[in-house]
């Protein structure tokens, strides 16, 4: 991976461990990595292993607790699944997302993930190495085990030239799925001179998802679905989403290495209803990170998580979007806020953004406006 006239591989480079500070309150930290079990040791070397590029947070398992995924670049990734006593236990290789089908490391570098197909299974993207695929993790219904699932999804040929930073989630048309962007760009200028299939400025990519019984299920949209402003190459790395001029679809933007950031607003002319939430948290932190938003409709369910953290070196915007296609009523929104309240909208407003304070008594709810 990179070899040839790359200044340095991580090969080269002794491995590293992720570092957790625990807040205590007042703007002070500890440091209590160790003690919580986010060390992982080479059992070869008995030295840090970690070469990581990506990091999110999730409910893997369905405790309720964050649990934390870290890809790293050229050496396994890490699954630490929290315990009761607030540690973690890394579990990457027992659940399948720690290599590739083959069992090798790959290049990985950002990543996001979702629920997805009903909610019944969680879908991890991660961005790889030119040559590598983009992964796409899609963990068995009810069961906290992985398949990566790249080339029957349709990501898996489009993406094997592309070399992958930024990855995400994101429903473009409001159809009710969420479809994936990535943003793509190699490490060295030259790199068509060695490699002529390659080449330093790539376009980014925008997979519309079509569903889980459509024969391609996350499908390559071309220059003329996304307009030539999206497809023109660049050196990406970031990418983040965020509604940025208040129309209730998301807008996308991409950094890049040496260059300006594309701003991308969408356009898209779809017709399809959308509602948004903001969420204000008083027991849990103040901007509700980690709570998780379900919403039902006739056409079934939808989840979102507050966490900004994702993709490569960025974050996204706050509020969550449920895109409703032609659904015109929201039967139910069941809200789960960090610290274990539960607040529940009946047939909220479509179209529209909403504001939802977390409720002082933990076992009420209430609705915002």
């Amino acid at each position: 991976t990179g070899g040839g006239r790359a200044y340095g591989r991580p090969q080269d480079f002794s491995g590293t461990q992720p570092v957790l500070y625990r807040n205590l309150g007042e703007g002070r930290f500890e440091e209590a990595t160790t003690s919580v079990g986010l060390e992982v040791l080479n059992p070869a070397t008995g030295r840090p292993m970690a070469k990581s590029l990506g990091v999110t947070f999730g409910d893997f398992n369905g405790d309720r607790r964050p649990d934390i995924f870290v890809s790293n670049d050229t050496v396994q990734n890490f699954l630490f699944v929290s315990t009761p006593g607030g540690g973690f236990e890394e579990q990457a290789i027992l659940t399948g997302v720690a290599f590739d089908q083959n069992g090798r490391a790959r290049g990985a570098m950002g990543l996001d993930l979702t629920r997805f197909r009903g909610g019944d299974s969680l879908g991890i993207a991660i961005g790889n190495f030119a040559s590598e695929m983009t992964a796409l993790y899609v963990s068995q219904p009810e069961a906290m085990q992985f398949t990566d699932e790249a080339v029957p999804s349709g990501l898996g040929p489009q993406t094997r030239l592309a070399l992958t930073f930024g990855v995400c989630f994101l429903d473009v048309d409001l159809d009710g799925r969420e479809d994936l962007l990535t943003a793509n760009g190699h490490l060295e200028e030259e790199i068509h001179r060695v490699q002529p299939a390659q080449h330093y400025e790539q376009p980014p990519q925008l997979f519309w998802n079509a569903g889980e019984a459509a024969a391609t299920e996350f499908r390559l949209l071309t220059a003329e679905q996304t307009g030539n402003e999206f497809a023109k190459p660049l050196v990406g790395r970031g990418a983040a989403f965020a509604d940025i001029d208040a129309d209730g679809d998301q807008d996308m933007l991409i950094m890049t290495a040496g260059g300006r950031p594309r701003l991308l607003r969408n356009d898209t002319d779809h017709g399809h209803h959308w509602i948004r939430f903001q969420l204000e948290g008083t027991q849990s932190n103040r901007d509700a990170i980690g709570a998780m938003v379900e919403l039902k409709t006739a056409a079934g369910l939808q989840y979102r998580q507050v966490m900004p953290t994702r993709s490569y070196l960025s974050q996204v915007e706050l509020p969550v979007t449920f895109g409703l296609g032609t659904a015109e009523v929201v039967e139910q929104v069941t809200i789960r806020w960090p610290r274990g309240a539960v607040t529940t909208l009946e047939q909220p407003a479509i179209d529209t953004q909403h504001t939802v304070r977390e409720p002082v008594e933990q076992t009420a709810g209430e609705q915002g406006g």
